[in-house]
């Protein structure tokens, strides 16, 4: 008797369970001036007295269904891109609930500009050429290019020397234009790395095959530096100076101004450290490629004049003291498009001082 009662009130238990949890609850949701179904949109049903909740999205006409709901009271919240949010109220008793068809009012708010910010790479592939971000290695804000360009894995500073992949680099161009002389690791030096946005490494025609448009097989690694935009027209450069003891003195610098296609540059040496003339650090941005740059002399009062390059301009060690003053400048600019003028102008002055005292015995 007592096994058939428990039987008897464990199947009412079933029954009551299984009439509970069939109820089902559907709708359809339409955009709000009665015109299309709004398909994908959120439907979500929230318990007024626990945390249950449950989610589903409305199919291609509109349509949302949830099955097994237990009766209870719910908040019903309907979300779509586009479209306001609606919420409801529900109320579910051992019954199937159609809610028919909800009108979803269109958002009356404008979305704002959509800004998407992302990292570019550190090095990019175009053709034959590779393209650093400089942004991309980290450097001191008082950096020299030549510190960006030891962070970069292909590029090498050796005794002196730019590498690129283990091939000496002879040739440094800021934005395609040549600035600097020969010496790339002076170039590299002198320029601050604020101011570079990419670091472009390719294979560098030689001048001849450049002019006639033939590749005679003789490239060589070159490096073009380009430039923040808003740093394209300004200035920069270098200043030094030092004293010590017996009156020994050394100033000077050198400073490149840029506009568009213009391009000023100044250099000034003054000493009585038996530093003759300008080191090939001094001339970067003054000499273009060594070409109309001026030849200095050994004695007072020399000028610079056409022709030669930039060693015939360094003068060479003298005995004795020697007290120098330096200057030079250096002009270049597009008359056209067509036409490009660049010209050299150097002074260098030299007394050297000299007391010898000579004794012979026969």
């Amino acid at each position: 008797m007592v096994r058939i009662l428990v039987f008897t009130l464990f199947s009412m238990f079933l029954l009551v369970t299984a009439q509970a949890q069939s109820n089902r609850v559907i709708g359809q949701v339409k955009e709000g001036d009665g015109g299309n179904a709004v398909q994908g949109a959120t439907v979500l049903m929230k318990s007024m007295k626990n945390a249950a909740a449950f989610t589903t999205y409305t199919d291609t006409a509109g349509r949302f269904r949830f099955d097994d709901v237990s009766s209870d009271s719910f908040q019903l919240v309907i979300s779509s891109v586009g479209f306001e949010t609606l919420s409801r109220g529900l109320k579910v008793s051992n019954a199937d609930v159609n809610m028919g068809v909800i009108f979803l009012p269109k958002s009356s708010k404008e979305l704002t500009g959509v800004t998407v910010i992302a990292t570019p790479p550190p090095a990019t592939q175009k053709g034959d050429t590779v393209q650093f971000n400089a942004s991309q290695f980290k450097v001191n804000p008082d950096a020299s290019a030549e510190d960006l360009a030891r962070k970069i894995p292909s590029l090498t500073v050796e005794n002196g020397q730019v590498k690129a992949n283990g091939e000496n680099v002879q040739k440094v161009t800021i934005d395609g234009r040549e600035l600097f002389g020969d010496d790339a690791t002076a170039a590299l030096r002198n320029l601050p790395a604020e101011i570079i946005d990419k670091i472009q490494v390719f294979d560098r025609l030689s001048d001849q095959a450049q002019l006639t448009g033939f590749d005679d097989g003789n490239a060589q690694k070159g490096i073009n530096i380009v430039t923040k935009v808003n740093m394209r027209n300004g200035q920069f450069g270098r200043v030094f100076a030092g004293y010590g003891t017996e009156n020994r003195y050394s100033a000077g610098g050198n400073t490149t101004i840029l506009k568009e296609n213009r391009k000023i540059s100044l250099v000034g040496n003054f000493n009585n450290v038996n530093q003759q003339n300008f080191f090939s650090q001094d001339l970067l941005g003054v000499t273009n490629n060594g070409q109309n740059s001026g030849r200095g002399g050994r004695g007072g009062g020399n000028r610079g004049g056409g022709g030669g390059n930039s060693s015939n301009f360094l003068v060479g060690q003298q005995n004795g003291i020697n007290k120098t003053n330096a200057f030079g400048i250096n002009y270049a600019d597009n008359w056209g498009k067509k036409l490009e003028v660049s010209g050299s102008y150097f002074f260098n002055n030299t007394n050297n001082n000299i007391n010898q005292l000579s004794n012979t015995d026969y």
